[in-house]
C-alpha cells in the first residue's frame, strides 16, 4: 500500500517504522522539522511507567514496553532510562489506592514505602509525616525526541519518504481514494493516518471533534548540594499525587532536575504559543521543590512549554474517520501519552492495514483498545 503519515512525533514516527518494516510505501509529512520542539513529543524525559488509576492503562503498558524494547533493539542505543517510579501522597489517597489495585490487577510487583524507608533509600527527598509511596522498579523515563529520531532514522533506512518542513493545507477525504494536498501538489493514497496533535482538528474543520490545546510548562531547577543524590538509580521519576506536580532524576544533558505539573495550563492556538514560562508557575515549582527536595535551589536552569491535546476524560483517540475508513487518526493524548507512542504507532499501522491477523500478541487487546479509543465517544454532540 501506499500511505502517508501526516505528523511525525511519538506515534506518527513509530507508524511509519511499522508501516515499512511491512514493506508499506510511506510518505510522511512534517510542517515543522523532525524532533522539533513546536508540539508534544520532544525533550530529554517523558515519563514510562506501569502506575496508573485505571488498570485498562497498567494492562496496555505491559504491551508498550514491549515495543519500546524493540525499538531500542532495532535503534541500539539508549532509549529508555531505568530508574523507577514512585508515587507518594497522603496516607488513605484514592489515587494511590487506585493505583495499588491496578498492579495488582495486572500482577505488576511494587513496594509501599513510609517516610522513613522513602529517605533512607532517596535521601534527597522528604515525605511529610502522614505520606505514604509506592514504589515500581520497572519505571522510568524515555528521551522523547531521541526516540522520535529513532523511529525516523529506522524508517528511512526500510525506505519512507520524510518531507519535513511540509504543512499539510488540506485533506480530501471525498474522492476515491484519499488525497494529501501540500506544496507537493495533490497526491492521492491507499491509507492516510493523522497523527497530528495539537494541529489535529486543524486537518478535519468538519468533524466535531471535542479536543482541547493547552500550554503547559517545566522548570529544571539547579542542585546545590549532594548531586549524586539526583542520580537515575539514587532518585525516581516521582509523582506527587495529591497536587499533580511530578519531576525526574539529573538527564545527564540538562543542568538540574526537571519539575512539572499535570494540571491542565490554558486553551491555547498551536500556532500563536507564548513559549515563555510564567513568573508565577517558577515561584510555585521553586517553593514546592525547597521543602520536598531541600538540595536544589531556587535558581532556574532551562525551562520550556509544549502542549497537551486533551479529551474530556484523558483517553486516546484511535479510530478511523467516519464515511472514510481509508483515513485513520489518532490523537488526545492527554500530557500522559507518549509513553504509549510505541504502541500506537504499532496499533494504527496494523488496523489501517488491516493485518491484525499477523500480530498475535495484539490480537486479544484490538476489541477493547477500539472500543475504548473509539472516534465517536469523542464528538460534540450536534446543536440541532
Amino acid at each position: 500500500m501506499r500511505i502517508a503519515v501526516i505528523g511525525l512525533g511519538g506515534t506518527g514516527s513509530a507508524a511509519c517504522r511499522y508501516l515499512t518494516k511491512a514493506g508499506h510505501a510511506v510518505v510522511a509529512y512534517e510542517q515543522f522539522g523532525v524532533g522539533n520542539d513546536r508540539g508534544s513529543s520532544y525533550g530529554e524525559s517523558r515519563a514510562i511507567r506501569y502506575g496508573y488509576t485505571d488498570s485498562f492503562y497498567t494492562h496496555l503498558m505491559k504491551l508498550a514496553y514491549r515495543c519500546w524494547d524493540e525499538l531500542e533493539a532495532e535503534a541500539n542505543e539508549e532509549l529508555r532510562v531505568r530508574c523507577g517510579s514512585l508515587f507518594f501522597g497522603v496516607e488513605g489517597n484514592a489515587f494511590l489506592g487506585k493505583t495499588t489495585q491496578a498492579l495488582d490487577a495486572e500482577n505488576i510487583p511494587y513496594e509501599l514505602l513510609d517516610k522513613g524507608e522513602v529517605e533512607r533509600r532517596f535521601p534527597a527527598i522528604r515525605l511529610a509525616e502522614n505520606e505514604l509511596a509506592c514504589y515500581q522498579a520497572e519505571g522510568g523515563f524515555l528521551r522523547a525526541t531521541r526516540c522520535v529520531l529513532a523511529n525516523v532514522r529506522l524508517a528511512q533506512q526500510h525506505g519512507a519518504q520524510i518531507r519535513e518542513h511540509t504543512p499539510v493545507q488540506q485533506l480530501i477525504t471525498s474522492r476515491e481514494r484519499p488525497v494529501v494536498v501540500s506544496s507537493h501538489g495533490e497526491e492521492a493514497y491507499d491509507r492516510v493516518i493523522v497523527t497530528a496533535g495539537p494541529w489535529i482538528s486543524k486537518l478535519f474543520p468538519d468533524l466535531p471533534l471535542h479536543l482541547e490545546v493547552t500550554r503547559q510548562q517545566v522548570v529544571y531547577l539547579q542542585i546545590a548540594r549532594h548531586p549524586e543524590r539526583f542520580l537515575p538509580g539514587a532518585f525516581p521519576v516521582w509523582i506527587d499525587t495529591d497536587r499533580l506536580i511530578y519531576g525526574f532524576p539529573q538527564d545527564g544533558k540538562i543542568e538540574g532536575v526537571k519539575l512539572a505539573v499535570h494540571n491542565l495550563g490554558e486553551p491555547v492556538d498551536p500556532n500563536s504559543v507564548n513559549r515563555v514560562v510564567d513568573e508565577s508557575y517558577r515561584l510555585e515549582m521553586v517553593a514546592y521543590a525547597l521543602k520536598r527536595f531541600p538540595d536544589l535551589c531556587d535558581h532556574v536552569t532551562y525551562s520550556q512549554v509544549c502542549l497537551y491535546t486533551n479529551t474530556p476524560n484523558e483517553d486516546f483517540i484511535l479510530d478511523s474517520v467516519p464515511n472514510s475508513p481509508e483515513v485513520w487518526l489518532v490523537s488526545g493524548c492527554s500530557g500522559h501519552g507518549f509513553k504509549f507512542t510505541a504502541l500506537l504507532g504499532k496499533l494504527v499501522a496494523v488496523l489501517a492495514t488491516d493485518t491484525a491477523e499477523h500480530e498475535p500478541s495484539l490480537a486479544a487487546e484490538l476489541r477493547s483498545i477500539r472500543r475504548r479509543f473509539a472516534l465517536r465517544r469523542f464528538l460534540k454532540p450536534s446543536s440541532g
